[in-house]
């Protein structure tokens, strides 16, 4: 029997997306920018900044980088800022069957 944790499948299946997005976009600022986006969809807000943050490296100070970038870590901001209020209203509510929760958290596979 093998035990496959959440965290793992959504992880892999990030991965598998950003591979598809650089396949389908091939390697642009516009690829990097929406790997970014789709990042801090998924939560994942430093690792989202930080691939911004190379994308300047990567593609250098072009108008058009700059403005990419810009709005990047504008929409990151912004997700992150609309995550954690969410967040504070989830976590003021007592929620029913959360130790239940945590104790599924692991699923078996046959």
């Amino acid at each position: 029997m093998q035990t496959i944790k959440l965290e793992n499948i959504s992880e892999a299946g990030l991965q598998l997306a950003i591979n598809e997005l650089r396949e389908e976009m091939f390697d642009t600022p516009e690829c990097d920018f929406t790997i970014a986006k789709m990042l801090s969809h998924c939560g994942h807000f430093d690792t989202a900044e930080r691939h911004l943050d190379e994308m300047l490296l990567k593609w250098g100070s072009s108008p058009d980088v700059i403005e990419l970038t810009d709005k990047g870590y504008a929409m990151v901001d912004a997700m992150q800022a609309t995550a954690k209020a969410q967040q504070g209203v989830v976590s003021s509510q007592p929620v029913a069957g959360v130790a239940s929760l945590n104790k599924t958290r692991d699923m078996a596979v046959a």
